[in-house]
């Protein structure tokens, strides 16, 4: 589960490789913290027939997609050497299909200078995306593909809210 933009990242024009991503913790509080589990297929009735997971824990793929993402604007520091350490809390990653196709991620940030330990900036970055299902799809037969593909543009669409916000990008200077 990789991070693709929500849109097309701009380089930052002043970018210098200066953030390294810290600790990401998952404090979801539906019953699936710490673990690979994001998504649920659901029956007629809204019964699970079929929970997703991603190839590692979910704060992991949360990581690797904030690293990605800060990388395609110029920001990744290369070895932990950042001026500073981006630190994410996992509030909401989760998908649900029934014949829509649900998903909800909700990260809350915190920019620390490393030589001071004090904090830059905070922020939040939210998406809840709903499509219309194909009702042919929709419960046994619907494609996991289809969720986890909306799963990750809700996870793209927070985290480039974060890092595209002025007050983040002033905070880095």
């Amino acid at each position: 589960m990789t991070y693709s933009p929500s849109v097309a990242p701009r380089p930052v024009a002043t970018a210098r490789p200066v953030v390294t991503v810290g600790t990401v913790t998952d404090e979801r509080q539906d019953g699936q913290a710490n673990t690979a589990q994001f998504g649920t297929i659901r029956g007629g009735y809204g019964n699970p027939l079929r929970r997703l997971a991603a190839p590692q824990p979910v704060a992991e793929v949360v990581a690797q997609g904030f690293r990605d993402a800060l990388a395609a604007r110029g920001l990744l520091a290369g070895g932990g050497s950042g001026a500073y350490e981006l630190r994410v809390r996992v509030i909401r990653y989760n998908a649900n299909k029934l014949i829509r196709t649900e998903a909800n991620t909700q990260f809350q940030a915190v920019l620390v200078n490393r030589a001071t330990g004090i904090a830059a900036w905070t922020g939040e970055g939210r998406s809840d995306l709903i499509e219309a299902g194909n009702i042919v799809a929709a419960g046994i037969i619907a494609d996991p593909e289809e969720l986890r593909s909306t799963m990750l543009r809700s996870m793209a669409a927070a985290i480039d809210q974060i890092l595209d916000r002025p007050d983040f990008l002033a905070a880095l200077r």
